[in-house]
């Protein structure tokens, strides 16, 4: 049985709407028609469609307008665009692919090529929806195993943050090794910023454990060969979160989650998982994005090289104040000045 079983068209010129609405039902899909913008997106909100066939010069608010905004708000939806200059839709298929172009005026086999072209987008759509499901579901029974095992051998007599650290150890070495590097580099900070008043408890341990999320992640995003795809992206980006909760379950370093949970925030804004912005960001946290940053920037990865101190340096000085509160940028250049 195929997947797609509705269109909706969407053209200001009722003849052209129509006919497009008979080669639909001749293909044994269910079609619904819209005149404008508006009307389609009221009746998508009435009821979903599988693919939806946009016109894109039409009164008001044009179709790559509303091919947008179906997109933001119905993403499992496959778009095809139709129109007489396919220039117009080339920037707007560089930012969210879509199933289709038909250039117009077009001939009923090039429709058909174009609902068969939007029923593979729905599917891989779907399969995607499940693929993420899944990997979700992995990466919470993983973070619950991580906590039931530290509250296990916690209760044998273990130190929680010996545990933790096994664990990272034994699961993600890289990812142990760099928790104890950036550890190391917040205190050195963190001495720095104590001297002018400053003081930050738990950071030592929010550093040491900022990624430790990352082991409750499933191997599919942490061994994959290839580039994530954004919806992984947004999974991987949960380790944040994980890793707070992790230690907010614990009884000895549950003060290290608030730190935890926001060290991956921009001091502008533009981090997650809350897109909270400067004074707002628990100190620890600024220390710990810069210094977090260092690090990776001076370890060889897969993709790229290691930058020499100088231009790592450089980069966060660049990245101010964007991306790193500018006084702990300082700070950090003065620990580093001293070694």
């Amino acid at each position: 049985m195929t997947l797609l079983t509705s269109v909706l068209i969407v053209d200001d010129e009722p003849a052209v709407r129509d006919l497009m609405a008979r080669w639909a039902s001749s293909l044994g899909l269910r079609a619904r028609t819209a005149a404008n913008a508006d009307e389609a997106l009221a009746a998508l909100r009435c009821e979903h469609c599988d693919l939806a066939v946009i016109d894109v010069v039409m009164p008001g608010r044009d179709g790559l307008w509303l091919a947008n905004e179906v997109q933001r708000e119905h993403p499992h939806t496959a778009v095809v665009i139709a129109t007489a200059n396919a220039d117009l839709v080339a920037e707007h298929a560089r930012r969210r692919p879509i199933a289709d172009l038909l250039v117009k005026p077009f001939r009923r086999e090039r429709f058909t090529l174009a609902v068969d072209r939007g029923r593979q987008w729905h599917k891989d759509a779907l399969e995607e929806v499940r693929w993420h499901a899944a990997l979700s579901m992995e990466m919470r029974d993983r973070a619950a195993s991580v906590s039931a095992t530290v509250l296990d051998r916690s209760a044998a007599g273990e130190a929680e943050a010996r545990v933790l650290a096994a664990l990272a150890a034994e699961r993600q070495p890289a990812v142990a090794a760099h928790g104890e590097r950036v550890a190391r580099y917040a205190q050195s900070v963190a001495r720095e910023l104590a001297a002018a008043g400053c003081f930050m408890p738990a950071v030592e341990v929010a550093a040491r454990f900022h990624d430790i999320g990352k082991i409750a992640m499933p191997d599919a995003l942490t061994m994959k060969p290839s580039p994530l795809t954004p919806g992984e992206m947004a999974i991987m980006r949960q380790h944040v979160e994980v890793g707070a909760d992790i230690l907010a379950s614990t009884r000895t370093l549950r003060d290290a989650a608030p730190a935890v949970r926001a060290s991956h925030e921009w001091f502008g804004g533009g981090g997650y998982p809350r897109k909270i912005a400067g004074a707002a960001i628990p100190l620890a946290s600024r220390v710990i994005a810069v210094v977090d940053a260092f690090d990776a920037m001076t370890q060889d990865r897969a993709y790229r090289s290691r930058l020499d101190a100088a231009d790592a340096m450089a980069e966060l000085v660049r990245a101010s104040p964007a991306q790193f509160d500018p006084a702990i940028v300082r700070t950090f250049l003065t620990v580093l000045g001293q070694q």
